[in-house]
């Protein structure tokens, strides 16, 4: 199994792209996590950082943790601002910040090509395709105690991630 990364439900050119391996996936979204969870400063950056956190595989399931740009919890009327912290995350995940909290040295050759396709897929995203209600209906799902982000965005003493309902996405690479 692998797993795809798009725009939108009606982008249809598999060329435009990200597929990677289950272990890829595991890897690229724990470098996202750990370059942005140094980069959050703001409340709607660590929430932006922990939805991507909630995509671990220990959750969705192998396979079964990609996602279109389009799903990502954006405020449309912040939309640029937010688009602009994601930019900076895959920077830092380029400069490979939090890397060394890693038990394992990540394949550059690889990772920086996923790191390249995704900020391609996050530069030519469309706002219009924005969920307008997906920020509202992930918070509502937060209101269940199992899914709730836990309280003061508190970081793993580990890896420095910020935590979500099910810990540590770099732990749960272990």
């Amino acid at each position: 199994m692998s797993t795809s990364f798009r725009m939108h439900s009606k982008h249809n050119n598999p060329d435009e792209w990200l597929c990677m391996s289950n272990g890829g996936t595991a890897v690229f979204l724990s470098v996202l996590v750990l370059s942005g969870s140094r980069l959050a400063q703001e409340k709607k950056e660590k929430e932006l950082i922990i939805w991507i956190s909630e995509h671990d595989d220990t959750v969705r399931g192998r396979g079964c943790n990609g996602f279109d740009i389009e799903d990502i919890p954006w405020d449309f009327n912040n939309f640029e601002r937010e688009r602009s912290f994601i930019l900076k995350v895959i920077e830092g995940a380029r400069e490979k910040l939090g890397w060394e909290t890693l038990h394992y040295e990540p394949n550059e050759a690889f990772v920086f090509s996923y790191l390249d396709t995704f900020k391609n897929l996050i530069i030519n995203f469309d706002p219009v395709y924005i969920d307008k209600e997906a920020y509202r209906c992930w918070k509502e799902e937060g209101n269940d105690p199992r899914f709730a982000i836990p309280e003061g965005f508190t970081k793993c003493p580990k890896h420095g991630t910020l935590l979500y309902f099910n810990g540590c996405i770099a732990c749960n690479d272990c």
